[in-house]
């Protein structure tokens, strides 16, 4: 593994909750969400899929890309998604005092095709427990003319 990614090893896997999205464009709704990082050996990255849907088991949404783990905690997070955007996020991975893990990406530039909802900015946050066997996340964005404010917020468990 590379040396880039072994601090990070314990995200290679398939990690899976429930989610609820709330934004003043969108009535508010829950969905469960899938996410799965896998290493290439060797290579300075892993590679991210993440997939929701709704209480019925319809496709919802999806996202694949690569996080980029870098020296001193920096991160990048490659991504792109079927809607028409591309994401490039940046930020910091930091031990908390009480054995948890904090991964901020809070600098984005967002690309969007001419026929996608514009979306201007995003945020994501993870928090990953002691054990580094749960996740909570939070998805922020600026987005159809709104100011920037969380859209999504998931509990995600580690099942492989």
């Amino acid at each position: 593994m590379h040396e880039l990614v072994a601090p990070y090893e314990f995200l290679i896997g398939t990690w899976e909750g429930h989610g609820h999205g709330q934004y003043p464009t969108l009535d508010d709704f829950h969905y469960r969400e899938t996410i799965t990082f896998t290493a290439t050996e060797g290579k300075p990255f892993l590679r991210y899929e993440q997939r929701t849907a709704n209480s019925d088991g319809v496709a919802m949404h999806t996202e694949v890309g690569y996080l980029r783990p870098q020296e001193s905690g920096h991160m990048e997070f490659v991504l792109a998604q079927p809607t028409g955007q591309t994401e490039l996020l940046e930020g910091t991975a930091t031990a908390n005092d009480d054995g948890s893990l904090t991964m901020v990406l809070g600098y984005s530039e967002v690309r969007n095709t001419t026929t996608a909802k514009l979306v201007e900015h995003t945020m994501r946050h993870y928090v990953f427990d002691t054990h580094r066997t749960s996740v909570y996340t939070e998805y922020d964005m600026a987005a159809m003319g709104e100011e920037m404010q969380q859209h999504l917020s998931s509990e995600l468990y580690k099942t492989v």
